[in-house]
């Protein structure tokens, strides 16, 4: 188990066989592997896409940066989130079933920025639970 600040929040976080079971059962019309897939893939394009815009100009700021892969990435921002707080979702379920269900959990979050690092700290518990290291 560990512990993970998610949106100014302290949540603890786990990932076992019973994550598995539970995604599957909350979120009927995603597996937590084309979830896995939906987050690998934008982030692909992220680094694709900042690694051009580089190239293309090598003095663009990293606020143009953001402002730009942010255009160019609006029409898969929907299902990043999504893929994003499931997941989450489902590695707090784990350790502490009395969250409630995902719809109420999302209620306390704030605020979801695409670059926060409990992103990158849940989905690594996740992967690595799945998929080793």
């Amino acid at each position: 188990m560990k512990k993970v600040d998610i949106c100014g929040k302290e949540f603890d976080i786990d990932c076992n066989a019973f994550t598995y079971v539970e995604y599957r059962k909350k979120f009927k019309e995603n597996g937590i592997f084309e979830d896995f897939e939906t987050i690998n893939n934008f982030t692909t394009m992220q680094v694709l896409l900042t690694a051009e815009l580089k190239a293309k100009n090598p003095n663009i700021t990293e606020a143009e940066i953001i402002k730009e892969t942010s255009r160019q990435l609006i029409k898969y921002m929907d299902d990043y989130v999504e893929a994003l707080t499931r997941i989450a979702y489902i590695c707090c379920y784990t350790a502490n079933q009395k969250i409630g269900e995902y719809e109420e959990w999302l209620k306390g979050l704030t605020r979801i920025n695409t670059n926060d690092m409990w992103i990158v700290e849940v989905t690594e518990l996740a992967v690595n639970c799945f998929c080793g290291r």
